[in-house]
């Protein structure tokens, strides 16, 4: 009875949650939208999920990394090494399909050692990820030598550019991967496994549950959807950039925590990131609107971390 009761409680406040987020950004919507008549505006809101397709994408894994007690800064510079070479193969080689796969490969890999040396040989994930993150910063230097790469091949740009009914294919490939990992963590044993975790990791694995396994697993599908993320932008934008993802790792934690993941873990749902990520879009599409200059969205991204963490905080009290 007294479970029952906490769970119920639980679900409540984490609804109550959301609906707060979203009213901030109604709020934010409405603000900007005073200040400039093209906000609201179909356009712009297509461009709004167009720009937060990708950082949306990656913070389905994070969420669950987050959810698990962890984290990866890591997914920046794993979007951008992937999304340089996939364009480079696919410039070199053709066959982008083949390309395609053997990128998602490689972040699944780098998602895989990350995991692995922070379960097994027991490194910090602060240090793991930051090094991983240092390590493929520099690699996608080498790769691309410093510059931009190209690829104008029609099958390179469908999976960014193609628009089924009127929305444009990264939006939809966003909502659709959301339903997916919300009703995998909802309603699959995998799911129950995240969140016992993060509650109690010593508990879940007097329990039974490999809990190492667990975390190499979230780790690997991380490094899989930030390689994806990359792909994704590379594809739309019909080239790979050298700094692309530069801003990913804190602006993911940021919009998760601010959606309501707990960054002890064992909190929180997905959907409340996804707000996060709308909130963090819509702040700079407005900044922009509004002709603020560039780096005033650094400073938007910086009081939203501290926000989100703040939050996070007065939820656990």
């Amino acid at each position: 009875m007294v479970k029952s009761l906490a769970l119920s409680k639980t679900t409540f406040l984490q609804g109550l949650n959301s609906i707060r987020m979203l009213l901030v950004l109604v709020g934010l919507i409405i603000g900007f939208s005073l200040f400039s008549p093209y906000f609201l505006s179909i356009d712009n809101f297509s461009a709004i999920g167009l720009t937060i397709s990708v950082i949306g994408i990656i913070c389905i894994g994070q969420s669950m990394a987050l959810l698990t007690g962890d984290f990866d800064l890591s997914v920046g510079s794993i979007a951008g090494f992937c999304g340089i070479v996939v364009a480079q193969l696919t410039k070199t080689y053709g066959m982008y399909p083949l390309m395609l796969v053997i990128s998602l490969a490689l972040g699944l890999g780098i998602g895989l050692i990350n995991g692995l040396l922070i379960t097994k040989a027991k490194v910090n994930a602060l240090i793991t990820t930051l090094g991983m993150m240092t390590i493929f910063q520099g690699a996608t230097f080498l790769v691309s030598n410093g510059f931009a790469v190209g690829v104008n091949q029609p099958d390179f740009r469908f999976l960014g550019t193609a628009r089924f009914l009127g929305v444009p294919s990264p939006i939809i490939i966003l909502l659709v991967l959301y339903v997916i990992f919300y009703l995998i963590l909802r309603y699959t044993v995998f799911g129950r496994y995240l969140y016992c975790i993060g509650g109690n990791a010593e508990a879940a694995r007097l329990s039974g549950i490999n809990v190492d396994r667990i975390r190499i697993v979230v780790f690997m599908l991380l490094g899989g959807l930030s390689a994806f993320g990359g792909i994704l932008l590379a594809s739309r934008l019909g080239s790979a950039q050298t700094t692309a993802g530069n801003l990913y790792p804190l602006n993911s934690i940021g919009a998760c925590v601010l959606g309501g993941i707990a960054i002890t873990g064992g909190v929180g749902n997905i959907f409340g990131a996804l707000i996060g990520v709308a909130i963090i879009g819509v702040l700079k599409s407005g900044l922009i609107m509004v002709n603020m200059p560039s780096y005033y969205q650094w400073v938007a991204n910086g009081i939203v971390l501290i926000l989100a963490v703040y939050l996070d905080t007065r939820r656990r009290k």
